[in-house]
């Protein structure tokens, strides 16, 4: 198991946006930190674009704290997106989450849902 790292930096493409980098492991071990760090994260900016190509291990309650920060920013009115990289520990975990969708849901209309889509 990684230590979970995560980089912070103001979007300079687009003002008021936050980027977030996370490395390593996104497990119930952390997620206390993590929901933590994305709230503040949703406070500060308008919008969240939330990078887990580095992601070496994921479990299902990392994959519920991203589900409820995008259902979180979307009631909020903020873009929430994620910056996959094809990393195949995230999406061989989604997959056998049963998380991959072909649509998101009714909360959805921008067309961001992450389950939707990726490198399958």
């Amino acid at each position: 198991m990684d230590e979970l790292t995560i980089e912070s930096w103001q979007d300079p493409a687009a003002p008021g946006a936050l980027g977030m980098k996370l490395t390593g492991s996104v497990t119930i071990a952390q997620a206390a930190g993590l929901k933590d760090e994305l709230v503040a994260a949703l406070g500060k900016g308008k919008d969240l674009k939330l990078d887990v190509s580095q992601v070496s291990e994921i479990d299902l309650t990392g994959l519920q704290l991203l589900e409820a920060t995008h259902r979180s920013a979307t009631l909020a009115g903020k873009l929430f997106c994620l910056e996959i990289g094809g990393n195949r520990a995230y999406l061989d975990t989604v997959e056998a989450a049963g998380f991959r969708r072909h649509m998101g849901c009714k909360h959805d209309t921008k067309n961001t849902c992450i389950w939707v889509g990726g490198d399958y």
